[in-house]
């Protein structure tokens, strides 16, 4: 079966989610191997926006407590795709100091380098998209400058929405943030890359704020296919408006909320906007959650479900994985919550594969999934490889397009964690 067009959403306010009572606060959510450092303790009292874990170096963020309360355990959870990870409890409790509360809004243009390097550190600010550090991010490009910045507000699968609401919604502060990075790491043209049926209304005012603020910038619109929003794929579809440039630095419209959040605001990276959908749940929506929160919390909110769901995804169903429970929590990098019909997840017994073409079909690098995988089953690796194994993203569109049920992805990432693969 091919990937779905695009499943129906009707846009509207994005609504904050309600507060969890407890708050199961993640140390570590990048893509690396460090954890933050709690530095309270348990029984300890905490504000909303407190620091409650420092960044252990590269590849780690600071971490700040969603809520105010009080810290009941310091702990271990099984995070979606396995790997556990440090937690902290924090029970609702207490006043607000963010929640309610006039922003304060702070006047960064007068702010040197160096002062907002600091704060985007401080903040704890992560690249949901790349799954990294936004410090580390910008202090990798802020030597070669004049790069381009791509505001990619293309989505992975058929379901998402987040992203190009927040630009529909925030757009001044997806501007301000484009302008901070501008500032800090001497960024050259913004390049805005949307779907076919964003408003046009809505990207002729963004490119006149741009042009207010004396930043150059285009909008091209994408051919609608997923997934469509990797980085070597935007770089690829872009090749001719990036001509021989340098690499562009590719970031979503909610990483740049949160940096506009932090440095215009001085607010900690506490919330995510989160997409919930899937035929299995009442109600799709876009929450915006502290995190922490337990996707549960968000279901329930959204109307609970319908009927019973084959299968939940947090991140979607090409590269996303299983919740294990409705306890786990949203993350700096979550982005999206499906509870799955069994039609949509389209379980089924594995068979033989039957050439029909449709992972082929399906592959933005164009390879020939099911060679691959009839050879990794043989053991000629070699062979593989020569076949473009090497190229493979584990996207995840073969396996989700295959009708014989293939465990195509499975067998390209098991080889990969063997160390076949350089």
């Amino acid at each position: 079966m091919a990937v779905p067009h695009r499943a129906p959403f009707s846009p509207g306010t994005m609504e904050n989610a309600f507060l969890p009572l407890n708050a199961y606060v993640p140390l570590g959510d990048c893509d690396g191997p460090h954890e933050a450092r709690p530095v309270v303790s348990e029984g300890g009292e905490v504000r909303e926006g407190q620091l409650i874990a420092r960044s252990s170096g590269k590849g780690s963020a600071n971490v700040h407590s969603p809520i105010p309360g009080i810290v009941r355990r310091i702990t271990r959870m099984r995070m979606p795709g396995g790997r556990e990870r440090g937690i902290i409890v924090v029970s609702l409790e207490g006043s607000f100091s963010v929640l309610g509360k006039r922003p304060e809004r702070y006047l960064w243009k007068s702010l040197n380098k160096t002062d907002i390097m600091h704060i985007v550190q401080e903040k704890g600010i992560v690249s949901v998209g790349q799954r990294m550090p936004l410090h580390d991010l910008l202090a990798a490009k802020s030597s070669p400058g004049g790069f381009p910045l791509v505001v990619n507000a293309l989505e992975m699968d058929a379901w998402r929405r987040a992203e190009e609401e927040i630009l529909r919604s925030r757009p001044l502060d997806v501007t301000d943030g484009c302008a901070i990075v501008a500032r800090v790491a001497q960024s050259g043209p913004v390049i805005l890359a949307v779907d076919p049926d964003f408003p046009q209304a809505s990207i002729d005012s963004m490119l006149a704020s741009f042009k207010e603020t004396g930043i150059e910038a285009v909008a091209e619109r994408f051919r609608r296919r997923f997934p469509q929003d990797m980085r070597h794929q935007l770089e690829e579809a872009l090749a001719p408006v990036l001509k021989d440039g340098p690499r562009p630095l590719i970031l979503e419209p909610s990483t740049l909320v949160a940096l506009h959040d932090a440095v215009v605001s001085n607010k900690a990276h506490i919330e995510q906007y989160v997409y919930m959908g899937g035929g299995a749940l009442k109600r799709q929506d876009i929450l915006k959650a502290r995190i922490g929160t337990p996707i549960g919390d968000l279901v329930e909110e959204c109307g609970g479900f319908v009927g019973p769901p084959e299968r939940i995804i947090v991140n979607g169903p090409f590269r996303g994985h299983s919740a294990g429970s409705l306890d786990v929590p949203v993350t700096k990098t979550t982005r999206a919550v499906l509870a799955l019909t069994r039609h949509e997840t389209m379980t089924a017994a594995t068979r033989h594969c039957v050439r029909c073409g449709q992972c082929v079909r399906s592959c933005p690098e164009g390879l020939s999934p099911h060679l691959l995988y009839k050879l990794l089953a043989a053991g000629r690796t070699a062979q593989a490889r020569a076949e473009g194994l090497g190229s493979c993203t584990l996207c995840g569109a073969c396996a989700y397009s295959c009708w014989s049920r293939l465990p195509l992805v499975e067998s390209f990432s098991g080889d990969r964690a063997e160390g076949n693969l350089g």
